[in-house]
């Protein structure tokens, strides 16, 4: 699955408002293929402090940096299904991915917001519910994946082998084992369903690897396409001391399409 880089474009401040816009001119030039094939650089390169660069104006401290920088990315499509319809609107499960590339220290806290694109002449595009959620009890999360059915609501309910006879009639059960990632000890926030703009706060020691998202979205029938702007804002340690807090630049997904 093709993906988007999520880069670090602003710098917010202690009260997370934004004080800085980062300026990546002259910084990401490509690597030359003689540094990127297999071979040992030559002796004179092997020192940071040397101030001869190389034939493509990167330094060796440079391709250090490049090698160990974070790097946040998301599918450039969502995994969709419509699993309901009626006269005026098609009902939709989504699961969006995104993955981290964190070679050290940890990401610390992380803000993943979705605003679905407004579309002229048409209803409100509406994420009815979105999983994870703080709802959810914690054993459904330890383990990474959970299983789910949607109600006639719409809404995300956890589902247990020895729990499934015993829900109500109207649940409409569905097949859905969801992968939230690889994480563990996260706090999770999400900001509830019924919005055109959901978002989810994690926070904890685990945020690595890759992170998902799901949603149930309400949209017009007569709607073909349903595209959203990802954006993301994180906080990262390198190391044992200082924090650095970042935002994103914005993405368009592709939601769905007929």
């Amino acid at each position: 699955m093709n993906s988007q880089i999520l880069e670090p474009t602003y710098i917010f401040d202690d009260e997370y408002q934004l004080n800085q816009t980062i300026n990546f001119a002259g910084n990401y030039e490509p690597i030359s293929n003689d540094i990127t094939q297999n071979k040992d650089l030559p002796d004179r390169f092997r020192r940071y402090w040397y101030k001869k660069k190389l034939d493509d104006n990167l330094e060796p401290w440079e391709i250090i940096r490049l090698i160990k920088q974070t790097r946040i990315e998301i599918a450039e499509y969502a995994e969709s299904t419509i699993i309901s319809s009626d006269h005026k609107y098609d009902k939709i499960k989504a699961e969006l991915g995104m993955n981290i590339i964190l070679p050290q220290g940890k990401i610390e806290q992380l803000r993943f917001e979705v605003s679905f694109k407004e579309n002229s002449g048409y209803e409100s595009i509406i994420a009815v519910d979105g999983l994870p959620s703080d709802l959810f009890d914690e054993k459904y999360l330890v383990k990474g994946k959970v299983n789910v059915a949607v109600d006639k609501l719409l809404k995300f309910i956890p589902v247990t082998a020895n729990i499934s006879n015993l829900l109500p009639a109207d649940i409409e059960l569905e097949p859905w084992e969801f992968n939230l990632g690889r994480m563990r000890d996260v706090k999770i926030d999400f900001s509830g369903g019924l919005t055109s703009q959901p978002a989810w706060f994690f926070q904890g020691n685990g945020i690595k690897n890759d992170v998902r998202v799901a949603l149930t979205i309400k949209k017009p029938k007569n709607l073909d396409k349903v595209t959203a702007d990802v954006q993301a804002a994180w906080v990262y340690k390198p190391g044992l001391f200082g924090s650095q807090k970042v935002g994103s630049d914005v993405k368009n997904i592709l939601i769905y399409e007929k």
